[in-house]
Formats: C-alpha cells, sequence, structure tokens
C-alpha cells in the first residue's frame, strides 16, 4: 500500500504492522470493528450477535449476522494468524446455527441490542433490513442456509485449501485479510477477500444459481441479467453488492462513511433501476439534498429520468431512483453494459460531490 506525496509527486511505501505489535487486540478492537462497520465485509451485513455463547456446548461465536437474503452468516475474527483449525471451528458453529430458528434469531438479537443499549425494536429492524412485508415473510426469509466469514491477517495454507474446497462443494465461506500499516502514530486497515477471488466467486454465484433454478420462485431472464451485474459491476467498479439468485433486485454494500447503498433492480419487460437508498437519517439527509438540489444536472449528465421516492413500504426510506428502459431484442451483454454504464456515472457523480464536500 502507497501514500501519495503531493508535494513531490510520488509514491511512499507504508510499513505494513501486525495488530500485535499495534497492541491491537481481537475482541476488544478488530470483532468492534467489524460489528460498528460490517461493510469492511464487502457486503451489506446486519449484526445480530457479539461473543454468543449461549450454545448447549461451553463455546463462544465472535460475530453472528444476516445478509440480505434472511442467511445467518457466522463471522470467526483472527487477530494476525488464522491458525490450522479456524475452519473447523467455523463450520462447528454453521453447524450450531442451522438449528436456530425464527424465534431464536430474534431472541439472540434482542439480546444483542439490550447488551448494547440500542433503541430499536429487534423485530422492526429485521423487516426493514429484509425488506419484508410481514412476519409470515420474515419467518420464511430467516435462515435458509448459513455462510462462514473468516477473518485474518494471513491464511494458513491448510486452511485456504481447505476453504477454497469448501467453496467448490457449495458450502458458502469467505477468507478476508486485513492488514494493518502504519502512518506516522495512526493506522491504515486494508481488507480484501482472499477465498474465493471475485470472479471465481462469481461463476459459482452462477452455478449454484443454475442448479437451485427449479426452487426459485423468480424469472429466469431476470436471474441471469441481475448475476451479469453483479459480476460486471464488481470487474468494472470498485463496488460490489452480492445477488442472491431469489428476487428482481439486490443490495450493494455502503461506502463514503454514510449509511446509504445502491440497488439494483430489473423487471423482464427491460425496466431497471439503480437507486441510491437509505432509511437511517444520515442518509435520507443527504440523499434529499442530491435529489433536490442535483436531479436535473443527474438527469443530464446520465440520460435518464431520476425520481426521490420514500420507500413504498417504509416511509423511514428515501430513494433517488435513476429508471432505464432497455431494449430486451437487445443481447444480454450489450443490455447489462448499458446498466453498467449508468451506474458507473451514477456513482462517479456521488464521489466526486464526497470529495468536493458538496453532499450537505
Amino acid at each position: 500500500m502507497y501514500r501519495l506525496d503531493t508535494k513531490e509527486n510520488q509514491l511512499v511505501e507504508l510499513t505494513e504492522t501486525t495488530f500485535a505489535d499495534s497492541d491491537i487486540k481481537e475482541r476488544q478492537h478488530i470483532e468492534e470493528w467489524i460489528r460498528k462497520n460490517p461493510e469492511i465485509l464487502g457486503e451489506d451485513l446486519l449484526i445480530i450477535g457479539h461473543e454468543y455463547d449461549k450454545f448447549e456446548v461451553n463455546e463462544r461465536l465472535d460475530l453472528l449476522a444476516l445478509d440480505r437474503d434472511g442467511n445467518v452468516v457466522i463471522i470467526e475474527v483472527k487477530r494476525d494468524t488464522s491458525g490450522s483449525n479456524v475452519d473447523f471451528q467455523a463450520l462447528k458453529y454453521a453447524s450450531y446455527c442451522a438449528r436456530l430458528s425464527q424465534q431464536d434469531i430474534l431472541d439472540i438479537y434482542t439480546e444483542y441490542i439490550d447488551s448494547h443499549h440500542e433503541s430499536v425494536d429487534a423485530k422492526e429492524s429485521l423487516l426493514k433490513f429484509l425488506e419484508a412485508d410481514d412476519e409470515e415473510e420474515l419467518n420464511s426469509m430467516l435462515n435458509v442456509t448459513q455462510r462462514i466469514i473468516i477473518v485474518g491477517k494471513e491464511f494458513d495454507k491448510r486452511i485456504l485449501s481447505v476453504c477454497t474446497w469448501l467453496y467448490e462443494n457449495n458450502i458458502d465461506i469467505k477468507c478476508i485479510s486485513i492488514k494493518p500499516y502504519k502512518l506516522n502514530d495512526d493506522l491504515i486497515v486494508d481488507s480484501k477477500q482472499i477465498i474465493p477471488p471475485y470472479k471465481l466467486e462469481n461463476y459459482y454465484v452462477r452455478k449454484k444459481a443454475e442448479k437451485q433454478k427449479r426452487t426459485i420462485q423468480g424469472d429466469r431472464e431476470v436471474i441471469e441479467f441481475l448475476q451479469a451485474v453483479e459480476e460486471s459491476i464488481i470487474a468494472q467498479t470498485n463496488y460490489s453488492g452480492r445477488y442472491g439468485g431469489k428476487r428482481n433486485y439486490f443490495a450493494g454494500h455502503k461506502f463514503l462513511g454514510i449509511p446509504w447503498f445502491f440497488v439494483f433492480g430489473y423487471k423482464k419487460d427491460g425496466s431497471a433501476t439503480i437507486s441510491l437508498e437509505s432509511s437511517v437519517e444520515e442518509g435520507t439527509k443527504v440523499i434529499k439534498y442530491i435529489g433536490e438540489k442535483y436531479r436535473d444536472q443527474l438527469q443530464q449528465s446520465l440520460g435518464v429520468p431520476f425520481e426521490l421516492a420514500e420507500g413504498v413500504k417504509n416511509k423511514d426510506w428515501l430513494r433517488l431512483i435513476a429508471k432505464l428502459q432497455l431494449d430486451t431484442s437487445l443481447p444480454l451483454e450489450e443490455r447489462v453494459q448499458q446498466y453498467i454504464n449508468v451506474f458507473s456515472k451514477y456513482y462517479e457523480f456521488i464521489q466526486k460531490l464526497k470529495a468536493s464536500n458538496t453532499l450537505y
């Protein structure tokens, strides 16, 4: 990693260090970073448990989360090196979590909210995060399957080998490296997904979706389009999102230190949307400002209409929506590229506003 010396117009290499040398603790520091900013793991997650130890066995799970599809995500954190048994440990926790009922998840999340003195209702928070219409839909989404994310500075080769094999055999597992670098008296923390590499992940997302197509309640054309969009976003931008193959939209991760994210949607008739969304006041305030002040400029720059709209299910939700109408007679690749071109300009526009300190 490098720092740009603007005066000399040259790159200065930062010194890689260890968390131990910087007196950074696993539970006290790293787990707290992830708990407060789960987007460091490259996707939008809702943390529902921290240091959970209510299993029948006397073991403690570092962090427990839900993804946007309602799957339970086990997050196992190691400070510097992963060790040689973290994979087995994570698999054990996944097997324990597979038995969690919808009520168990609600109880775990309620306990987490109480322990961290957060003023939210657990059920309402889950409904909002998963965009479920009611409790019945919520229950149908929760804990359909389990995923694993292992976090550490360095990974033992044996761990990488096992995790690669697990992923190739349809166990959804990720290894994410977080490395500290010294910058004067500060630490710079860089995160990078090691297993699976993004392109490999995209291949297996397609492979799994094809295997599961008989059970997916969706349209094949929509699924293929959004899978291609996910892959293209990762390949062509520094943004990312995760498409689960079940809905006609998917969400990306939070960015620029603001609680907002992009949502990518598509329908069979070729109508498509790219929306910047938030349900948190800090995020909705900025979205409203951009929509009111820059909507005309966005429409002119991107060549598509924009709409500032409240959420259908939740009035606290605010969206700044770019609306596209794609020609369904065109090949998939052309439609996807048209969509990505609009997103890239939208994303770049927001980044420039942030860089120029004109978001408020």
